[in-house]
C-alpha cells in the first residue's frame, strides 16, 4: 500500500507539527481542515482501499471538517490526538506489519463523535451517559442481560412470558388511528406451526424494512389479541432481519446485553454502536495486566473480557452474567481496583515526599497546661496516637492520617492536643465538622478549655447575621482568633 503510506506521511507532517511541544505550534498551522479533506478525497479517488481503511480515512476527514471554524483549543487538541491514533493505525497497515497496542494510549482521547454510526447528535446523547471517548464506550458495560437464544415455535406461544420466534413475514400493514393519527404497523409472522401479529407504534419507516417474504427473528412479550388466546400478538418486539447463514444475529437469537438508555438512544442502537467499536478498536487496546498476573488469578485478556461482557458466547451462563460474576467481569473489576490502588499508592508516595516547609514545635507549654486542666488522664491508646501525630507534625512533610474509633473513645481530645501544638508554634488552627449542630457542640465543649489556656476561639458557620459573621472573619484575618471551629464554611 505505497499510496496509503504516502497519504499518511502527507497528513502526519502538519498534524505532528501542530501537536509538538504540548501543542505549542497549534496556532501557527492554518487551513488544516481543507488540506486534510483535499488529501483524503484525492486518496479515495485514486485507489480502492479495504473497508476498514476507508472508514478510518473518512473518520479522519470528519475530525477536521470544522477544525478552523473557531473551535476552542481544548477541542482542537482532542481531535489532533484522535487523528494521530488513526494515522498510527493506518501507518501500521501501510507498512504491512502489526504493532500491538501502539495506538491504545490514544483511545481515551479519541472522541466518540467520530466513531462509525455516531455523529454529533448521538455523541451529545452518549455524553449524558458519561461516554465521551472510544475508551469510555468500550467500558460502558451492560447492566443486565436477556436470554433470547431459545426459539419457540409460534404454535407453542402462550400469553404472558417473553419469547423469541423465527419465521417469515406474511404481510405488513401500516395504518393510522383516526383521532391522534398514530402510525400502527401490523406485521404478521408465520412459521410451519402458526402465525403471530407483531405491532409497532409510530415507526412507519419499518414498513420499508419489514417486507413480506423477509426472514426475521423477533423477541418480545406475548399477549392475547382481540379474539383472546387464539389471536396472539407481540407489541414493539425486538427484531432482526436474517441475512446469510453465516450472519450472527445481534439483537435476538442470543444472550443480549441491556444497557442504560437515554431518550433518543435505545438499547438496540447502543448494541449496534458497541459492535462496531469492538470490531474496529478492540485490537488496539493494550492489556495493562502482565501475562504472569493474569495466569496467577486466572483472568482473561482485556480483549476477551470486553468482547464477552458486551456480547456473551452462546454457552454463557445467564445468571452469572446478571450477577457480574463471570471471569470476564472479574477481569474488568480486578483492573479497576488495581488501577485505583496504584493511583492511591502514587498519591501516598507523593504526599510523603512533598516538603511542606513547616515543622511544628512539639514541646510547647500549652500541651502540658491542658493535661493539668483535664479531669482525667489520657489512655495508652490516646498517648500512642498522639505520639504518632507529634512525630508527623515535627516532620517537614505533610501529615496524612486517619484516626478511627468508636463514639466516646476520645478522638476529639487527641485533635485538641494537635491543635495546641499548632497554636503553640505560632499558627492558627481549624476544626471542621460535617454539621452545624456538631460544630456548636464542639464549640461549647472546647471553648472553656481553650480560653483557659489564653487562646481565643470562634465558631464559624453558614447561618447567623451578616454583622456577626463579618466580626468573626475579621478576628480570623487579624489572627486574634487562634482556633476556629466550624462546618464546610471554613473552606469557602
Amino acid at each position: 500500500m505505497e499510496r496509503l503510506q504516502h497519504i499518511v506521511q502527507l497528513l502526519s507532517r502538519p498534524i505532528e507539527f501542530a501537536s509538538r511541544d504540548a501543542y505549542a505550534h497549534l496556532a501557527a498551522v492554518k487551513n488544516l481542515g481543507p488540506y486534510v479533506s483535499r488529501q483524503i478525497f484525492q486518496a479515495l479517488a485514486d485507489e480502492v482501499y479495504p473497508p476498514s481503511v476507508e472508514t478510518d480515512l473518512l473518520t479522519l476527514r470528519q475530525l477536521f471538517t470544522d477544525f478552523d471554524d473557531g473551535l476552542d483549543p481544548a477541542e482542537q487538541q482532542r481531535r489532533l490526538a484522535g487523528a494521530r491514533a488513526i494515522l498510527r493505525r493506518l501507518s501500521t497497515m501501510s507498512e504491512g506489519h502489526e504493532a500491538p497496542g501502539q495506538s491504545a494510549p490514544e483511545l481515551w482521547n479519541l472522541p466518540i463523535r467520530y466513531a462509525k454510526g455516531v455523529g454529533p447528535k448521538r455523541a451529545a446523547l452518549l455524553e449524558k451517559l458519561g461516554v465521551r471517548t472510544v475508551e469510555d464506550a468500550l467500558w460502558f458495560l451492560p447492566w443486565r442481560y436477556e436470554d433470547r437464544s431459545v426459539v419457540t415455535a409460534i404454535g407453542q406461544l402462550s400469553p404472558g412470558p417473553r419469547a423469541t420466534i423465527c419465521g417469515t413475514i406474511r404481510s405488513s400493514d401500516l395504518k393510522r388511528t383516526p383521532r391522534r393519527g398514530m402510525a400502527v404497523l401490523d406485521v404478521t409472522v408465520e412459521d410451519a406451526t402458526g402465525l403471530v401479529h407483531s405491532v409497532f407504534f409510530n415507526q412507519p419507516y419499518l414498513e420499508t424494512l419489514l417486507k413480506p417474504g423477509a426472514r426475521v427473528m423477533m423477541s418480545g412479550v406475548v399477549s392475547a389479541g382481540r379474539k383472546g388466546w387464539t389471536d396472539l400478538r407481540m407489541d414493539a418486539p425486538q427484531y432482526e432481519i436474517l441475512g446469510g447463514d453465516a450472519e450472527t444475529p445481534l439483537h435476538v437469537g442470543r444472550i443480549v446485553p441491556i444497557y442504560h438508555e437515554t431518550r433518543g438512544l435505545s438499547c438496540r442502537l447502543l448494541r449496534t454502536i458497541l459492535k462496531g467499536l469492538l470490531d474496529q478498536y478492540l485490537g488496539d487496546l493494550h492489556d495493562i495486566l502482565p501475562e504472569s498476573l493474569r495466569a496467577k488469578h486466572r483472568l482473561p485478556t482485556i480483549q476477551a473480557a470486553l468482547s464477552e461482557v458486551h456480547f456473551p458466547s452462546p454457552q454463557a451462563n445467564l445468571d452469572a452474567f446478571d450477577r457480574g460474576t463471570t471471569p470476564a467481569h472479574r477481569r474488568l473489576a480486578f483492573e479497576e481496583f488495581l488501577l485505583l490502588e496504584l493511583a492511591l499508592a502514587v498519591r501516598h508516595r507523593s504526599v510523603k515526599e512533598e516538603i511542606k516547609g513547616i515543622r511544628f514545635t512539639i514541646g510547647t507549654p500549652l500541651g502540658t497546661r491542658l493535661r493539668h486542666l483535664l479531669p482525667f488522664r489520657l489512655t495508652a491508646a490516646q498517648e500512642r496516637v498522639l505520639a504518632e501525630i507529634q512525630r508527623d507534625m515535627a516532620s517537614p512533610r505533610p501529615m496524612n492520617r486517619l484516626i478511627q474509633g468508636d463514639v466516646g473513645c476520645g478522638k476529639t481530645i487527641v485533635a485538641l492536643c494537635a491543635i495546641l501544638i499548632a497554636c503553640g508554634s505560632g499558627y492558627q488552627a481549624a476544626l471542621m465538622v460535617p454539621t452545624e449542630v456538631l460544630a456548636e457542640q464542639h464549640y461549647l465543649n472546647l471553648r472553656k478549655l481553650i480560653q483557659a489556656l489564653g487562646l481565643e476561639v470562634v465558631l464559624l458557620k453558614s447561618g447567623g447575621s451578616a454583622k456577626a459573621r463579618t466580626a468573626i472573619l475579621r478576628q480570623i484575618k487579624t489572627g486574634e482568633a487562634r482556633v476556629v471551629i466550624g462546618t464546610h464554611a471554613l473552606i469557602q
